[in-house]
């Protein structure tokens, strides 16, 4: 896909973080470009996986680990077909009794 001629924005990294900046600009209405190293091989885009895991340590962290997982399932209703996206749990082990 070819940059937008003349950008407004320029967005370093298509990761979780990348991603949701250059969406929130592009819907405020600027032309947004994004440059991924993982498009040339490396970077950490691909290792990343876009995990959220609901902590539970606080009340407050809970809120927003839930908030951002109930996003991402929006999002996900949105990508184009060809965007990969699967919900997985995730199984916590203890090393002792406490």
């Amino acid at each position: 896909m070819s940059p937008p001629p003349n950008p407004e924005a320029l967005v370093i990294g298509a990761g979780i973080v990348g991603a949701a900046v250059a969406r929130e600009l592009a819907e405020g209405g600027l032309r947004v470009c994004v440059i991924d190293p993982g498009e040339l091989g490396g970077g950490a885009t691909a290792e990343g996986m876009g995990h959220i895991v609901v902590m539970d340590e606080s009340a407050p962290e809970l809120a927003l680990t839930h908030l951002s997982m109930r996003i991402w399932d929006e999002w996900a209703l949105r990508m184009p077909a060809d965007c990969e996206y699967e919900r997985r749990g995730t199984l916590w082990l203890a090393t002792d009794e406490e």
